[in-house]
């Protein structure tokens, strides 16, 4: 077992996948020598991503309170040679009555463009269709986020269109980078 926080994890090629227990979310919103730790990693100062950054606290309580499960939540991505935390990903929750769920992944900044990204939603992937539980996946990026979108289709996803969240995306977030985009992976 890669850590005795997580009771779930995924090896890749080169990175380990833990998914986030409520120890491990409180200790990452709160106390970052203990995150470290329970990790057995180095944690880089860039961390977390920038998309992660306002989501710490809720992701903590979402696992503490139990309205959220390890694997159907957040998963930490370590690369494994360097022992160092590179990046997150995650599903919004269970599947739904449909077998539907919602991927999101990040990087820190020094990760980005190494393939990290993909091989990361590979491992997720891969553990998703063991559970037997998900049909279809969707994930949401922008239009002008080439490399997202690249991480998406390398691992089957076609783009839908624009998705309807599309609305509620904040100028902060767009950052110049137009629509939000859905992309659907159907799985086998």
């Amino acid at each position: 077992m890669l850590s005795p926080a997580s009771a779930l994890a995924i090896s890749t090629p080169r990175l380990n996948l833990l998914a986030a227990t409520a120890t491990l979310a409180r200790a990452d919103a709160s106390d970052r020598p203990r995150f470290a730790a329970l990790l057995q990693s180095q944690i880089p100062p860039s961390w977390p991503p920038d998309v992660m950054a306002d989501v710490q606290e809720y992701f903590a309580d979402q696992l503490e309170k139990g309205f959220a499960l390890p694997g159907w939540w957040h998963w930490y991505a370590l690369e494994r040679e360097s022992r160092t935390l590179i990046g997150s990903g995650g599903l919004a929750g269970q599947p739904d009555s449909e077998g539907t769920v919602t991927l999101g992944y990040s990087l820190v900044p020094e990760f980005e463009g190494q393939g990290y990204a993909s091989e990361m939603v590979s491992g997720l992937l891969q553990w998703m269709a063991s559970t037997g539980r998900v049909r279809r996946v969707h994930a949401t990026t922008f239009e002008r986020h080439f490399r997202s979108a690249r991480v998406l289709q390398k691992n089957g996803f076609t783009c839908r269109g624009v998705s309807s969240e599309d609305a509620s995306a904040s100028d902060a977030d767009r950052q110049g980078r137009g629509k939000l985009m859905l992309f659907v992976r159907e799985m086998g």
